[in-house]
């Protein structure tokens, strides 16, 4: 009983102490939350390129590139466990989104698509870091106000989300989505109007 006693005791401190650094790697409102799991990368950006808002709950990992990247997430969101948004130039996420756990989001290619510069670009990462210049196809990513992105979800480069939009578990987006529909597929496609019930 009191090896487990302990071992809880340590799991809560060492998550308070994640959370607390992934609250100073960013800027977040003081009513942001974030947990053991969330994981903050800026790459030796600013903290300011990173802002999480009011009543947000970070669970995944916000991570920018060494070449550029900003990521905004609005007030009461929810970023699930396993959940990635990596930003090499803008990703802007409304008010009131879920980002459901294992989603990736991405604005751009994360890697050259010649496999000579794609390997150069590996071997820069696992020696020295990213690097501080490098050309992705880098297009900004929207998620509008309200939208629910579904567990396993991957949502690509130069998309809007409209708000209020559902996009359905394991979907791949690969284009925009407008406001208020579901949306489900590889690649995803609007198939109704969202309807409260």
């Amino acid at each position: 009983m009191t090896v487990g006693l302990v071992r809880r005791l340590f799991r809560r401190i060492h998550g308070e102490q994640a959370a607390v650094r992934a609250h100073e790697a960013c800027e977040a409102d003081a009513t942001a939350r974030f947990y053991d799991t969330a994981r903050i990368v800026t790459n030796g950006h600013p903290r300011s390129c990173i802002r999480v808002g009011a009543n947000t709950h970070v669970r995944g990992e916000l991570l920018l590139f060494g070449h550029g990247g900003r990521i905004t997430v609005g007030d009461y969101c929810y970023i699930g466990e396993g959940a990635r948004l990596w930003s090499a130039i803008d990703i802007s996420v409304g008010d009131r989104t879920l980002i459901a756990h294992n989603v990736t989001i991405m604005d751009n290619l994360t890697h050259p698509l010649s496999a000579t510069d794609r390997h150069e670009h590996f071997k820069a990462i696992v020696s020295t870091g990213h690097p501080k210049s490098l050309d992705l196809g880098e297009r900004a990513v929207v998620i509008e106000k309200d939208a629910w992105i579904g567990c396993h979800c991957v949502v690509l480069r130069g998309v809007t989300i409209g708000a209020g939009a559902i996009i359905a578990a394991g979907s791949v987006v690969t284009r925009s989505i407008p406001a208020g529909v579901i949306a489900a597929g590889n690649p995803a496609r609007p198939l109704r109007p969202e309807s409260d019930h």
